[in-house]
């Protein structure tokens, strides 16, 4: 996208700062004379109104999020607007560098500094938890750090906030690879301890330069995340290490409740007497020498009995005569168990049995050597499709997407690889039933949504979308109803059937509630009720009317 003009709104605009998925620039508010950061939202060429559509809800979604927050340490968003068609968001601008930035300039930070910058971002995120607000994307380059030691937390892009409606497919991976959760890693439901896990994993990067789950591709990190355990860092005191390894535990239940609680345990853990390092056991020094005792301790030396001296050579016959014995023979040397010739032979043989396993070891090593070449070699292969499938899959493009992913699950050999191949090509069938809705295709909707269900039978999202299509084109659809989920099992053994098909008021009730969840979607809250209201006096006491008050209830409570 290009753009001519120097102005966007009412803001001048000065240069250009970044450009990924969004440009940023730098801009002056003219009326107060302010220096501000402005995000324009990116649309690349040839989206389809859909795909347009659902980046401006998550570019909007962004502002939503961050703008509810007022901390010291997020980002202040001061506007939201749109120009010919230009959206973008004011926020003010931010001096310095990021994290990501002095890392690579420097390497790992001082312990001290580590900490401070960590107990910033978990105040920031203390505030955000207790509004509802889930980051989801914490990583060094979405911390920035001011010249006056002051921390902002940057980009809710990908921002979930609690108490309102998901916009995003159920199951579909946000984040980046080396910082999520193993929950996001999953696609499965995520909370706020999901941010816990990758301030623990940054925490670990400050302090020693390195990321705590490496590898060559995004599938050997992911699979670090999931089964592996982080190396404890060197040089670091217990109480920190403690504290880095509750926050990347695996399990969200083993992990800090709260933000606020991982900070008091980092402040706790940097108090004078426990940053002493744990230092191994003394080596018990053997025993001195005893003291001898001095001569004035021991009794007086009697004169020793002189020898009697022999007389004429002769020992006199009071003195014992002592009998030389003649010495033992030597024993006699045991013979040889085998002739020179034979050992010859054995040693022979011996060589040539070392001989023939070195080969075999050698030609095995050779063998183990290249079928692990041809795996990182296939390996390589399918993660550069799995990366080309995402990428498709975030420019909109879900029908490549959805190829680079058929291909990866049919052809990986581990549980894990196959398992996200499978929910992220459902997410890309989803995406094509609902453009096929759109365009009045409901028949071929249905069948996107029932092959995304063989791929993940776990999507609610599918499941949601068959039911929906089945009660709203029952009677129009020139193909048979998709089968219902498996009907629930009872305690006496035997299933419930599943309920009758909605016919006169219910199918009336039923197209009420569908044009109220629109009119909800599109802001009109105050018609979305009147609809619902409508679906509960077209049937009341069935399942419609049920939901229908329910979304009243939920719309009301907030």
């Amino acid at each position: 996208m290009t753009h001519s003009v120097n102005t966007l709104g009412k803001y001048q605009i000065v240069r250009e700062i970044a450009r990924s998925n969004d440009i940023v620039w730098e801009a002056v508010d003219p009326e107060l004379g302010r220096r501000v950061a402005i995000k324009e939202l990116n649309l690349p060429e040839g989206v389809t109104e859909a795909q347009k559509q659902d980046r401006i809800n998550r570019f909007l979604r962004e502002a939503k999020a961050a703008g509810r927050l007022s901390h010291p340490n997020i980002v202040t968003i001061h506007e939201v607007g749109i120009d010919n068609g230009r959206h973008y968001i004011v926020m003010e601008y931010l001096e310095g560098e990021n994290l990501r930035e002095r890392l690579q300039r420097q390497g790992a930070i001082a312990l001290k500094e580590a900490v401070d910058i960590t107990l910033q971002v978990l105040s920031a995120l203390e505030h955000a938890h207790r509004m509802g607000v889930v980051h989801r994307d914490i990583k060094p380059e979405n911390i920035h750090l001011l010249p006056d030691g002051l921390v902002k937390l940057t980009d809710f892009g990908i921002a979930r906030i609690v108490f309102e409606p998901n916009i995003t497919i159920d199951g579909q991976i946000f984040g980046t690879p080396s910082y999520m959760s193993p929950e996001q890693i999953e696609g499965g439901e995520i909370d706020h301890r999901t941010d816990i896990f990758s301030v623990g994993v940054v925490l670990y990067e400050m302090l020693t330069g390195r990321k705590p789950f490496t590898g060559e591709s995004i599938v050997t990190i992911t699979y670090n995340i999931m089964h592996k355990e982080p190396t404890p860092p060197p040089g670091v005191p217990y109480g920190i290490e403690r504290v880095l390894m509750r926050a990347m535990a695996k399990r969200p239940i083993d992990r800090y409740a709260s933000a606020r609680e991982m900070a008091e345990d980092l402040k706790r853990a940097m108090e004078p007497g426990a940053l002493v390092m744990p230092v191994p056991p003394p080596v018990a020094a053997s025993a001195p020498p005893a003291a001898s005792p001095s001569s004035s301790s021991l009794p007086p030396l009697l004169n020793p009995v002189p020898n009697p001296a022999p007389v004429g050579g002769q020992v006199p016959s009071s003195l014992p005569q002592i009998q030389k014995k003649p010495p033992p023979p030597l024993p006699r040397p045991r013979e040889p168990w085998l002739s020179p010739k034979e050992s010859e032979a054995m040693r022979q043989m011996v060589l040539v049995f070392f001989l023939g396993l070195l080969i075999v070891l050698v030609a095995y090593g050779i063998n183990v050597a290249y079928e692990r070449y041809a795996e990182l070699q296939r390996l390589s292969v399918l993660n550069t499709q799995m990366s080309d499938g995402a990428k498709l899959a975030q420019a909109g493009n879900y029908r490549e997407a959805l190829a680079r992913f058929v291909n990866v699950y049919q052809h990986a050999s581990t549980p894990e690889v196959r398992a996200i191949a499978a929910r992220n090509a459902a997410v890309c069938l989803v995406h094509l039933g609902d453009e096929a809705l759109q365009t009045g295709r409901a028949d071929l909707a249905l069948q996107y949504y029932q092959q995304a269900l063989e791929y993940d039978p776990n999507s609610s999202a599918a499941r949601q979308r068959i039911d929906q299509v089945s009660r709203l084109y029952s009677g129009n659809l020139d193909l048979a109803p998709p089968i219902a989920p498996p009907p629930v099992v009872r305690s006496d053994g035997f299933s419930s059937e599943p309920p009758p098909r909605p016919r006169g008021n219910e199918q009336l009730a039923m197209e009420l509630y569908m044009r109220g969840l629109e009119a909800y979607q599109r802001g009109d809250r105050i018609a979305a009720v009147d609809l619902w209201q409508k679906a509960i006096q077209a049937a009341p006491g069935s399942e419609t009317a049920r939901l229908a008050m329910e979304s009243i209830q939920q719309l009301t409570a907030r």
